[in-house]
């Protein structure tokens, strides 16, 4: 296969693409430097100019995939006139997410790093700003003397859970079915059960 020649910054670019394109059906576990190199169309050797090893690589897809989170989360919430239903779907974007991006997902929360770099510490605190932030709007809206930390690790946890319970396992398919409805009805009719 003839290799392509890249700018210094372009390079950086091709591989990040690549590797995003690999996660879109490949579980992070078979993704390799050398995956990503071959699908890139760059020698093996070329991507050690930018990433010193896969979990370095790893780390900035995780960073892309939290303000992908972040983006989607906040669109939710304040495309609603209402704060209420506001946050409903910004827990619904939060599953949607996990659901149909199920590898970024792995790399995001599934990960342990023991040194995660300043770029993936940036990105996650944005994400959860953006949680924190639309449930202080909706406490304060709901008139509810509540933590707005605390209520965000309880929405969070829900969210989580339930995304996590998609992922791994048929059950709330299954439990879906049995009510007649789609799994994401099952999400929104749990959200607004807890939450509203």
């Amino acid at each position: 296969m003839k290799r392509k020649s890249y700018h210094h910054g372009d390079l950086k670019s091709a591989l990040f693409k690549a590797c995003h394109k690999l996660l879109k059906n490949t579980d992070p576990s078979e993704i390799s430097l050398r995956s990503v190199a071959d699908l890139a169309g760059v020698s093996h050797s070329a991507i050690y100019r930018h990433f010193k090893d896969k979990e370095e690589l790893l780390d900035l897809m995780a960073a892309y995939g939290f303000d992908r989170l972040a983006s989607a989360q906040k669109k939710a919430f304040e495309k609603e006139e209402n704060s209420a239903e506001g946050f409903i779907q910004l827990g619904l974007a939060y599953i949607k997410f996990a659901t149909t991006n199920p590898h970024y997902y792995k790399i995001m929360f599934f990960t342990r790093r023991e040194l995660p770099s300043m770029t993936l510490k940036r990105a996650q605190i944005r994400s959860y700003s953006v949680l924190v932030s639309s449930c202080k709007t909706y406490l304060r809206d709901k008139q509810k003397q509540k933590d707005p930390r605390e209520y965000a690790l309880m929405c969070w946890s829900l969210v989580h859970g339930y995304s996590n319970l998609c992922i791994e396992t048929n059950f709330p398919k299954t439990e879906a079915n049995l009510q007649k409805k789609s799994p994401p009805n099952l999400a929104e009719d749990i959200l607004r059960s807890a939450l509203i």
